[in-house]
């Protein structure tokens, strides 16, 4: 890549950490790999949690949540669905969250999850 083009480009982390979005990355098996500010901002807001990074997801769900993610996950292997989305209770109004899984190749490699803070639909 040419200097010029290289000096415009920003890695993806800077990129996501300069989001006013939550954005939350996980593995194949639900451990949380990548929290961006806002994420971190609001998971300490929200459940007075610091540092997830390296935890289960399943901490952060209710039982039939985790269910439900389970389901989801098990589509994005199979590639059955794209992204998934709904719409929850935050304090101070509604959220709407965004899954989308990512690949290595063919194979599923994980769902990072945009947390926006207002209902989007």
């Amino acid at each position: 890549m040419p200097r010029k083009e290289r000096d415009m480009t920003m890695d993806a982390e800077k990129m996501l950490d300069n989001l006013k979005v939550a954005a939350i990355a996980s593995d194949p098996d639900f451990n949380i790999t990548y929290i961006n500010k806002r994420g971190e901002e609001l998971f300490k807001a929200v459940m007075n949690a610091d540092n997830l990074v390296g935890s289960n997801m399943r901490v952060c769900h209710k039982p039939e949540t985790n269910d439900k993610l389970e389901e989801l996950f098990q589509e994005y292997r199979n590639r059955e669905r794209s992204l998934d989305y709904y719409v929850m209770e935050i304090p101070g109004g509604k959220a709407t969250i965004v899954n989308i899984p990512f690949y290595d190749g063919d194979e599923f490699a994980g769902v990072v999850e945009f947390i926006f803070e207002s209902a989007l639909v």
